[in-house]
């Protein structure tokens, strides 16, 4: 049913769309409704829109394996592979990772991370590598830095993993729940000691620093990013934040302003990352209230969970903090996250997920629901905006009219285009999309998501839950002035694409 509704929506859509010159007698838009793809490079190399995986670190309790099932393996990889990030975000641990009963062990690793990042290697992903924290309290544990030195010369020298170029030493060290505990001056001694072991093992021309991690909400943390870029800068390779806004920001456009003023305080001349990014709601707001119930019906979901990860208007919004990620300058993004099953809360063998994935590959397995193991709603624009903004893009600003939620942004790598456009208000709009490079793009796919009540969603998928174009070879000529008119509905997210 949902392919056939999208089908004839998706006739009213081209119907709708019109090739106008400057000089064809044919009423004119107001100007004010013009979304213009600009002449202007935001990201002259994106780095790329990604995902936080790894974990899976309680497979044993929960399983009694210390891996998942080929069949789960499989299933994993495939669906990763369809969204083809050009970024993933691994962090590790060294009871996870490399020691085995107090004893340093690489081997530790053979069972999750290894294969992980054998795909990483395989699919030209760049990894995103670092420790949750580290040990030492208030000063730094001089055993454990080198044996964390000695496991990335392993991942690096022994395995051969070149994907791993940015290494992120302490997860959101501005934290009460952070090892660092917001001490500024001991995470940045950590840096340093950390890259002058980097240094000793002769790995410094192969990966660098990303920092300074921290999870920020409004502008309050603004000097931990300047003091990166006064004190480390030599050492770092990218600086990235953490941001989990409401909806509230992101539909009104505020959020960009706020990316802006950490990305101004950053290295001009080097990558700003979003590190991780999802949405949390006011405990008092309306779905601050519906999140909390739904946690609590669910036997599974612990507090540090997002439950409209099942609702469509979910990948509505995230496609609209992505977009306004990559208008404010950011060279790429990490989505929190890939699958349920990566991380729980209070360790041991606690069942209480952190539920903000785009399924849950042991739904059947261990958690008592097979259908949870299917793709969610939000996977549709978020894959789409992995898959066709790609390494190595240049992002192009956008003159957009003054329409409530609406946010557009474009991409080109080897003469070919992207345009993404996401409305999260509402209200349908009429546009007239124009370029003013006045080229003629050819061969395009058109690919569309309206949300609807609850899970629904209008929006073409295949047989295994990919996102499949509503129509293709679709041409933009804009050349002579030309603008294409375009009907935008209300919680609506479209991409074009000649990408691969």
């Amino acid at each position: 049913m949902r392919n056939l509704v999208f089908g004839l929506l998706g006739l009213m859509f081209l119907l709708s769309c019109s090739d106008d010159k400057a000089g064809d007698n044919v009423e004119k838009m107001d100007e004010r409704d013009n979304l213009t793809i600009k002449d202007d490079p935001l990201v002259s190399s994106f780095v790329g829109n990604g995902v936080q995986w790894g974990g899976y670190d309680i497979l044993q309790a929960w399983t009694g394996s210390p891996t998942l099932s080929e069949t789960n393996w499989e299933l994993l990889l495939k669906r990763v592979e369809f969204m083809r990030p050009p970024l993933v975000r691994i962090m590790i641990g060294p009871g996870w990772n490399y020691l085995v009963n107090g004893q340093y062990n690489p081997s530790k690793s053979e069972a999750v991370l290894f294969p992980i990042l054998d795909f990483c290697q395989e699919n030209n992903i760049t990894v995103m590598l670092g420790e949750w924290g580290h040990s030492g309290g208030n000063s730094i544990d001089q055993q454990w830095l080198g044996q964390a030195a000695d496991f990335l010369e392993h991942l690096l020298d022994v395995r051969g993993y070149t994907c791993i170029k940015y290494y992120n030493m302490v997860n959101e060290p501005n934290g009460d729940w952070s090892s660092i505990n917001g001490n500024y001056a001991l995470w940045q001694d950590l840096q340093v000691q950390f890259y002058d072991e980097v240094i000793a093992r002769g790995l410094d021309d192969r990966v660098g620093m990303i920092g300074p991690d921290v999870a920020v909400w409004g502008t309050g943390l603004l000097n931990w990013v300047t003091n990166a870029y006064l004190n480390l800068d030599d050492i770092m390779w990218a600086y990235d934040i953490h941001t989990y806004p409401s909806e509230v920001e992101v539909r009104d456009g505020s959020y960009q302003g706020m990316l802006q003023a950490y990305k101004n305080a950053a290295s001009p001349s080097k990558p700003m990352i979003m590190g991780e990014v999802g949405f949390k709601y006011a405990a008092g707001s309306t779905l601050g209230r519906e999140n909390q119930r739904r946690i609590n019906a669910d036997p599974y979901a612990s507090d540090d969970s997002n439950m409209f990860i099942y609702d469509a208007f979910y990948g509505i919004d995230m496609a609209d903090a992505l977009i306004q990620n990559m208008l404010a300058g950011y060279a790429g993004a990490i989505i929190w996250g890939l699958d349920d099953a990566q991380y729980n809360i209070d360790g041991g063998n606690s069942t209480e997920l952190k539920r903000w994935g785009f399924w849950n590959i042991l739904g059947a397995d261990r958690f008592e629901n097979a259908d949870d193991v299917n793709i969610r709603p939000w996977f549709y624009p978020m894959s789409l905006l992995a898959r066709y903004f790609p390494a190595g893009s240049t992002i192009y600003n956008m003159d957009l009219p003054n329409k409530r939620g609406l946010r557009a942004v474009a991409a080109e790598k080897n003469g070919k285009y992207t345009i993404a456009i996401v409305n999260s208000h509402l209200t349908e709009y009429n546009i007239n999309l124009k370029m003013e490079a006045g080229m003629a793009i050819n061969g395009l796919d058109h690919y569309a998501y309206i949300s609807q009540s609850g899970s629904e969603f209008t929006g073409a998928v295949n047989n295994d839950g990919f996102p499949v174009p509503l129509a293709s070879d679709l041409s933009f000529d804009f050349s002579d002035d030309a603008h294409h008119r375009l009907i935008v509905k209300g919680q609506s997210f479209h991409l074009f694409t000649n990408m691969e």
